[in-house]
């Protein structure tokens, strides 16, 4: 494993890393694993893992924010962004998070093309208007021992579908649920307790 901060690959540029502690990694296109650090420049491809004791916060070209957990996978799938006039309809972010818990601020990308964004999970898609949500595993929700995903929009407005439902969180605090095993719908909307959307904050800290 190396450490890395500007890998010499010429491939798109998706963003960089802004804030980091502990472990993170990224597996690019071909298959090398590298160590991240404060400043390194992240490419559309990149498979982004922290460790046990890992957070990173990664700031896309767009100004769009993601923060990932400890334990936490996510894969750049697709970024294409300009501020070009006429550019808008072909501005997309697309990400797949894999595991752990994230939170997404969009940037100027969804601001010009609001219906680009594609976020993937292994329960569910999320489709976002302007928006700064979270998900991932959590612990409180649903009830114990139901390992599950849960969402929860922060401002905005994002649509959580499956193959057995959809519904759409657009009232700050408003939140939804999954079984991990993506079994069953969305439950129904709801405003999350404080001590579900601190869980979440938590385990997001740094």
């Amino acid at each position: 494993m190396t450490l890395c901060t500007v890998p010499a690959r010429a491939q798109q540029v998706a963003g960089v890393i802004e804030r980091q502690a502990g472990d993170v990694t990224r597996a690019g296109g071909n298959g090398a694993v590298q160590t991240l650090a404060r400043g390194a420049v992240i490419y559309v491809g990149d498979r982004i893992e922290t460790g046990e004791a890992g957070r990173v916060l990664v700031r896309f070209t767009d100004s769009s924010r993601l923060t990932l957990s400890a334990n936490a996978t996510v894969v750049i799938d697709e970024f294409v962004y300009s501020a070009e006039d006429g550019a808008a309809a072909s501005n997309r972010q697309a990400l797949n998070f894999l595991t752990g818990v994230y939170k997404f601020i969009s940037g100027a990308s969804g601001a010009s093309n609001p219906g680009g964004f594609t976020g993937n999970t292994p329960v569910a898609t999320i489709g976002i208007r302007g928006t700064e949500f979270v998900g991932g595993e959590l612990t409180v929700g649903m009830p114990p021992g139901t390992s599950h995903i849960g969402f929860q929009i922060r401002a905005g407005a994002i649509a959580v579908t499956n193959t057995f439902g959809s519904v759409t969180l657009d009232a700050p605090g408003e939140g939804t649920f999954i079984p991990l095993d993506g079994s069953a719908a969305p439950t129904p909307v709801r405003q999350w307790t404080a001590e579900e959307a601190a869980e979440a904050d938590a385990l997001l800290a740094f």
